[in-house]
């Protein structure tokens, strides 16, 4: 692959297939400020074993928001625009950033207090193997493949299998579900694991199956609202600074949203609840940046308070299954009336039109969905699908769904608007596949360079993700020897004196100086209020 250059490819999709070639109308600045983009990296080859441009896409997206936010910058600060830099390392790396943070060079995961905080969320022993493995991609009696989905209680799916609580290993618990889904045909499965049982789950279709269509990344809404000009704020201040964000979601697309906001100024608090399980092992990569406030929206207490937030913010960030916001009585109609200049940022799976719009889903849905899985599959030689080996998707999508809230940012304080944004991660998948594989040459070159990874349909997600860090250590070394990949924060807010170390942004800007100005925390640790921080409530701080 000598001949190609993955930053090359990097701002071809950034100039031909994002901001001239999409179908999103960019204002003109962020065109212009992507003139002053320049792509690094210590390795131009591919090294990603995976068929699809997963390095070259998510620079280029990472590219975008930090185009946005350097047209932004111009336009609150009268700064020029921005030289701006894009390491491509960095963003491979930010795929597979809940991995990455550490304590004193060990994984955050070994830290016996942070694995005590993250334990809290996890209300139905999710680690168990037979929960673990209810989340997998089993062969079903009419020889198709569906990726079943536990979600974070795996009970209605075990119900729905007849599988019993039991304590075996993981390979015993794969069979015992690989026995139970061998009895149902696809589309049984899917219409009950959906329809019936309300859990996630999906056929894996082939890419000739599903695609038939080119997708925008996001969708923007425009509706009629007072212009609101930039919040004041100093010259030397980070672009958004000032804004104020609600993160309603959990898991990892819609948080990455928030997070990147965060890193670019933005005031963000996440609202999150002590009786809803969650996935813990994403909570220190993903609560960086931001606030943490415990809310009870099922109480009047809680629904108060999560309506005097939204009085005085800018974006509400919602990640839940769709309806869910309007049940608690916050549909569109009345979010408007609290707050007649808020942006509304809505993110799912499958989108907010057409039969499965109703559905729950996951990254790994979206991808056996659209047939990345399929694609994945063959490129390892094999005739089954095999999820993508990294949250691409879900970091991806977030990305995207960052440019979006900066965009609606920045046209709203052009006119008399106000804006509703669309998203999803089979958009995302959909733009995705649309850049185009690998040639032939290029695939077994890849497969050459990885030769000792070895996957199956049976390797989840957590699996996949730890084989693969495993084959970019053995092929590309030297990508996790460079400590100022990482900033170092406080871990107080953890109940620990130890320092966490993060993973920066992949874009730097030559003039607005990003970092995490919030650590890493425990939830529910802030008040519910703006400007406000809170202490982290462990008694080993007190």
């Amino acid at each position: 692959m000598a001949s190609y250059s993955v930053r090359s490819e990097s701002a071809g999709i950034l100039h031909g297939r994002l901001l001239d070639g999409g179908k999103i109308d960019f204002p003109e600045s962020f065109k212009e400020a992507a003139q002053h983009i320049r792509f690094v990296g210590g390795d131009d080859s591919s090294f990603v074993p995976t068929p699809l441009k997963m390095t070259e896409s998510s620079s280029a997206v990472n590219a975008l928001v930090a185009v946005a936010a350097s047209a932004v910058a111009k336009d609150r600060y009268g700064v020029d625009y921005q030289d701006i830099e894009v390491n491509t390392d960095v963003a491979t790396l930010f795929l597979m950033s809940l991995i990455l943070p550490t304590v004193n060079g060990q994984s955050v995961l070994q830290h016996p207090q942070i694995v005590a905080e993250c334990q809290k969320g996890d209300l139905y022993q999710m680690r168990k193997p037979i929960h673990r493995q209810c989340t997998n991609i089993y062969n079903t009696k009419d020889d198709r493949w569906f990726h079943l989905h536990g979600s974070m209680n795996a009970a209605h799916t075990m119900q729905m299998l007849g599988v019993s609580e039991q304590d075996v290993t993981d390979e015993e618990a794969f069979m015992i579900y690989a026995e139970k889904v061998a009895q149902w045909n696809a589309e049984d499965i899917d219409k009950a694991a959906n329809e019936q049982y309300r859990q996630a789950g999906v056929v894996c279709n082939t890419p000739e199956e599903f695609f038939a269509s080119e997708h925008p990344l996001y969708r923007l809404k425009s509706y009629i609202a007072p212009r609101k000009p930039w919040p004041p704020t100093k010259n030397t201040s980070p672009p958004l600074e000032g804004i104020r964000v609600i993160d309603f979601s959990r898991v990892i697309a819609a948080p990455v949203v928030s997070k990147i906001l965060a890193v670019l100024g933005a005031e963000v608090i996440m609202v999150t609840s002590n009786t809803l399980p969650d996935i813990t092992s994403t909570w220190v990569d993903l609560s960086t940046g931001k606030r943490d406030v415990n809310l009870d929206l099922k109480s009047q207490e809680g629904l108060a308070t999560f309506e005097s937030l939204i009085k005085s913010s800018d974006v509400l960030i919602d990640g839940y299954r769709p309806g869910v916001l309007k049940r608690l009585g916050f549909d569109h109609d009345a979010l408007r009336k609290i707050n007649t200049s808020l942006i509304y940022f809505r993110e799912n799976c499958y989108g907010f039109k057409g039969p499965f719009a109703h559905r729950s889903g996951w990254q790994q849905i979206s991808d056996c969905l659209t047939g990345i899985a399929w694609l994945q599959g063959k490129f390892l030689g094999l005739d089954e699908p095999v999820v993508p080996l990294l949250p691409n998707s879900d970091y991806q999508m977030g990305l995207a769904g960052a440019t979006a809230v900066i965009h609606a940012l920045f046209l709203r304080t052009k006119g008399d608007m106000s804006f509703d944004i669309d998203i999803s991660l089979t958009q995302y998948n959909i733009w995705y596949y649309g850049l185009g594989a690998y040639t032939p040459k290029q695939q077994e070159a890849l497969r050459a360079r990885n030769s000792e990874l070895h996957l199956r349909h049976y390797d989840e997600m957590s699996s996949l993700i730890m084989k693969t860090r495993a084959a970019i250590q053995k092929c590309r070394p030297d990508i996790f020897e460079h400590p100022e990949y990482f900033q170092k924060m406080s871990g107080l807010e953890w109940g620990t004196k130890d320092d966490i170390l993060i993973l920066i942004p992949p874009f730097k800007l030559a003039k607005s100086v990003l970092v995490y100005d919030v650590p890493s925390g425990c939830r529910g640790r802030s008040r519910p209020e703006w400007d406000s921080r809170g202490e982290c409530p462990i008694s080993v701080l007190k």
